[in-house]
């Protein structure tokens, strides 16, 4: 029990100072003659500061009826005594304290205010400075424990994820029961455009990229548009809610209708396939295959963020409404030569190629059909132990408790051999020194009552700042460059708050929303206040200028970009990121390559 009580006073992974002033504030409190209201007047004081409150809570009971009347009271009424020399009385004041409680305060109080005010007063003051001198001292000793826990917790995970990588391997290893870690890729009868005409036409952005209203007016005039399908609420009335069964069974006569016409047909072979993007003169090639839901429950496709059970249960319906995955998970993996084995594939010509006019990226793939290619593209991939989701998280999910949902009903039919093509899911492995993260800014709608003034003074506590002489990116990591005014200001953060840093509170966009969103700006959760927004990168700089300068926003911060390399070390910790950590470009188009279930 004394173990469980320590943990909560001294928290490792909580910030040092703040929870040192928490445990401060339990320890004045209780000790002080609060009469039965500690507990919450600690709860209270910690909230009105935003300080974490079971460490408050747990130290007030430093003070209880032992300590108190035992040694606080008395040492504090002799302080006082010290202090303002009371006339001498009649009675026992301390005992008058000892008999103190929640119902007979104002009687007792009364009594010695009426009878032995300077007595009274003498308690007050010196009881005052016992509680100061106690919180004092369980401050530092707070800071102390705290600041050595998370020292060596920190340094633990960190030494943790450094060796990693090396020890890839052996970790999985344990964890699998003595069974070789490695990838497993899968080939497939993809369901594709039939006209590499059409496949600009028909293949479509990400369902979750644009709204109805945007998914209806660039299906518009495209009767065979993937949209069709992945938002296929653009065909029914609006009063339909994207979520109704009606949206899911919509999407299956869609696709139906499009295999039927003969608009999209099935491989007649398992093959392996390239896509290859390219934006802006880079180019990033992927192996579009199927992955089975067993790596995604092992750990050997590991995520980096939090599903909404909405959306996760939204693509599963929809997966198992189309008896497909329409759309691939984006994945990424450690090259160790791996992308060689597809060099002779991508000199031959490509069966799709085309750009779209929208956002003049190109989408090229191939087909992957020789067997002696495949198997030693698949006999490859098993020297790479683990891939990391970039993008789809809620795809993968979706797609794995499909394929779970599927094989429970197979066994409870006795058919379930565990080679059926339900038990894998869509995915396109990039391999990550191809892949270039975006920034993802921030856009605040208020100052939260700060003047401009006022807002530059706090943030002077947290950065080195200067001014700009034009708009820029941040030129390295730790610097946010901030607009504000018509100004643009080079923000770094002080070297202070970037000692003993884990690998989540270590990104830019972490220590953006501890120092500066939720303090200034009162944005607890970004994911549901109202008082920020989100613009990806490949809008630009000018989309965060025109917002502000347009009145509907107040300010905007520019962030550097998170890096592949800490994506997969949180991935590695098994942490999970902040919300709007990443933005990828160019997305990943739905509809050139399907995999259905069976």
């Amino acid at each position: 029990m004394s173990r469980i009580y320590y943990n909560r006073m001294f928290p490792k992974n909580q910030d040092a100072l703040r929870v040192a002033f928490s445990v401060f504030a339990g320890v004045f409190i209780g000790i002080w003659p609060t009469i039965g209201v500690a507990i919450i007047l600690t709860v209270a004081f910690c909230a009105l500061f935003r300080l974490p409150k079971v460490p408050g809570v747990v130290s007030s009971f430093v003070a209880n009826p032992f300590t108190q009347f035992g040694l606080f009271y008395p040492a504090g009424y002799y302080i006082g005594c010290q202090i303002i020399e009371p006339d001498k009385i009649h009675f026992d004041f301390l005992s008058e304290m000892e008999g103190l409680s929640f119902k007979n305060c104002v009687t007792v109080i009364k009594n010695l205010a009426h009878n032995a005010p300077d007595h009274l007063i003498a308690f007050l003051i010196g009881i005052t400075i016992v509680a100061a001198i106690g919180g004092i001292i369980f401050f530092i000793l707070a800071y102390v424990i705290v600041s050595h826990r998370r020292k060596k917790w920190i340094a633990k995970k960190t030494g943790f994820i450094h060796n990693l990588i090396a020890e890839d391997e052996v970790l999985i290893k344990e964890a699998h029961k003595g069974k070789k870690p490695m990838m497993h890729i899968y080939p497939f009868k993809a369901l594709r455009p039939v006209d590499p005409a059409e496949a600009k036409n028909i293949s479509a952005l990400p369902y979750d990229v644009m709204n109805r209203a945007e998914a209806k007016e660039m299906a518009q005039g495209l009767p065979h548009s993937y949209l069709r399908v992945t938002r296929s609420e653009l065909e029914l009335d609006d009063s339909v809610d994207a979520y109704d069964p009606k949206v899911y069974a919509h999407a299956r006569e869609n696709l139906d209708k499009m295999i039927a016409d003969g608009v999209i047909a099935h491989d007649k072979k398992d093959c392996l396939y390239i896509y290859r993007q390219t934006m802006n003169g880079r180019e990033q090639y992927g192996l579009v295959c199927c992955v089975p839901a067993e790596d995604y429950f092992n750990g050997i496709i590991k995520k980096h963020e939090l599903t909404r059970a909405d959306k996760e249960e939204d693509r599963l319906r929809h997966v198992l409404g189309t008896n497909a995955n329409t759309g691939p998970v984006f994945l990424t993996y450690r090259d160790e030569g791996q992308f060689e084995l597809l060099a002779d594939v991508i000199k031959t010509a490509p069966t799709y190629d085309f750009v779209t006019e929208a956002d003049g990226f190109g989408h090229t793939v191939w087909v992957i059909e020789d067997d002696a290619k495949i198997a030693a593209i698949r006999k490859a991939f098993e020297a790479v132990p683990v891939s990391y989701i970039a993008d789809g998280h809620h795809r993968s999910a979706a797609g794995a408790r499909a394929a779970s949902f599927r094989a429970e009903e197979a066994k409870k039919a006795g058919t379930y051999t565990g080679e059926e093509e339900f038990n894998r899911y869509l995915a396109i492995l990039f391999p990550s020194t191809q892949l270039k993260i975006l920034d993802y800014n921030r856009v605040l709608k208020t100052l939260n009552g700060h003047t401009p003034e006022q807002l530059m003074a706090e943030m002077a506590k947290v950065f080195d700042i200067a001014e700009l002489a034009e708009m820029q990116s941040p030129a390295k990591q730790n610097q946010v460059n901030f607009y504000m005014g018509g100004k643009w200001y080079a923000c770094t953060f002080k070297s202070e708050y970037l000692q003993n840093l884990g690998p989540v509170d270590s990104l830019d966009v972490a220590l953006l929303q501890k120092l500066i969103l939720k303090p200034l700006f009162n944005v607890d959760d970004p994911r549901t206040s109202k008082n920020i927004d989100f613009v990806g990168g490949i809008r630009g700089l000018g989309e965060l200028v025109k917002r502000v300068d347009s009145g509907e926003c107040t300010c905007a911060f520019a962030m550097y970009p998170t890096t592949l390399d800490q994506l997969m070390n949180i991935a590695d910790a098994g942490e999970i990121m902040p919300p709007k950590s990443t933005w990828f470009e160019p997305k990943l188009r739905d509809g050139l390559l399907v995999h259905t279930l069976d």
